[in-house]
Parts: C-alpha cells; structure tokens; sequence
C-alpha cells in the first residue's frame, strides 16, 4: 500500500482544498501498444497539463468505481475514454481489446502541479505529492462511435498470483524437521523445547522460529510471520 505524503494529507483537511486533478497513463506496451498520458482538463495557461515534467493531453476519460470497500468482492473500476475519429476501435481490433494493459491512476492537488502549468509559477510545486493506484484493463465492457469502457481489476487478480495451498500459520512452521522444505542436515542442536542436546535422538524442531535460529536456519523457517501483522 502506498504511503501518503503528508502534504497532500493536510491538503486534504484544509477548509479551501485546491482542485485535484486526475492524471491517466494507459500502457499498452505489453500487448504490443504504446503508452499514451491523458488528462480530462489542461492548466491554466490552456495547455495540457504537466506533472512531474511529462505532459498530460487534454482528452476525455473519465474513471468510476474506484472507491474502496472493505467487504465482499474487489473493486471493479470502469474507465471510460473518448473513441474521438475511432482511435479506440483501431486500438481494439488490433491489440485483442486492450485486455491485459496497465492503467496507471495518479491523484494530484494543483497546488502541487509543476510551475510550467502556471502563469506565474509555482512555489508550492513538488513532483512526490501524488496518491497512485494500478490496475489491469480486464475486458472491453462498450465500443461505441462516441466512446469506450474497460472494466480494470487489481493486477494481483489477474497476474496468477494465488496463496500457498496450505494452512498458513504465523509463528508455526509447517515443514517436517530435516525434510526437504526444512533444509536442515546438520547436527544435534537442541530438543523439541530448544534445550540444548548434542543427542542426535533427542534433537527435535520446536517447530518455532527460535528453533531455526538455533540451527542458523531462519531462511527455511515455514510460517508466515507477516500475518501477525493483519489482527493488529
């Protein structure tokens, strides 16, 4: 999860919040397009905006869905683009629907934009206050003459990535002592309550982390401590 300057936090809690501005970067480059910058306004000055020294053309798009939601099924934005002289069909008909591109979502306050976007510069211009989300174009939802929708999802929903198919505990390792998994061949350390013994019979795994540190084995340890870390 990305942490959020504070900047842009305590811009968020001013009584007078300056415009935020929606920046969108559709990459295609994965299925054999191009990366293209979009942005639904341009600046002040009547030119596409620019942020972070990468100009953003002026172009209707426009997001929906994305608002975050703690319980059931995970968010499924649509994007929704202009099909201005058919540009998006032709994109379509030759990149198998854009199923597959990265969209990248980047979230800035004006107050922050480059100081080229502004009659008078900017003073307050800083390139790391922004607040970025990616997403996967998962399927062409509408081609019209007037416009396009793409479903997105998150992209560990469509990269494969799946959890270990075993039980996942945070401080008990899974593996058999000296199994494969375990790694651990050498001698007698310790017992099944890490009291040291140099008894090849009574040398059994806690089952614990302390267990592989006593063995020097800690990268083999079969838990998934970061679990720890969702309850708290």
């Amino acid at each position: 999860m990305q942490d959020i300057r504070q900047e842009t936090l305590n811009e968020c809690t001013r009584a007078e919040q300056s415009a935020r501005v929606e920046l969108w970067e559709i990459d295609l480059t994965e299925v054999g397009g191009e990366r293209y910058f979009f942005c639904n306004e341009q600046n002040e000055k009547g030119e596409p905006v620019t942020w972070q020294g990468r100009q953003y053309q002026a172009y209707p798009i426009q997001g929906s869905g994305f608002e975050l939601n703690g319980r059931g099924c995970a968010a499924r934005p649509t994007l929704t683009v202009s099909n201005l002289h058919g540009m998006v069909t032709g994109m379509a008909e030759d990149l198998q629907s854009l199923v597959g591109g990265t969209v990248v979502r980047r979230k800035v306050y004006a107050r922050f934009l480059d100081a080229v976007n502004f009659v008078n510069g900017n003073s307050d211009a800083d390139p790391e206050q922004e607040v970025i989300s990616r997403w996967r174009i998962e399927q062409c939802s509408e081609l019209s003459a007037v416009s396009a929708s793409f479903v997105l999802a998150t992209p560990t929903e469509t990269d494969g990535a799946v959890f270990p198919g075993r039980i996942m505990l945070a401080n008990t390792c899974m593996w058999t002592y000296r199994s494969d998994e375990c790694g651990y061949t050498g001698r007698a350390v310790a017992d099944e309550f890490d009291k040291p013994t140099t008894d090849i019979r009574k040398d059994k795994c806690s089952k614990c982390m302390r267990g592989c540190e006593l063995r020097n084995n800690t990268g083999n340890f079969g838990g998934f401590l970061s679990i720890n870390k969702l309850s708290q």
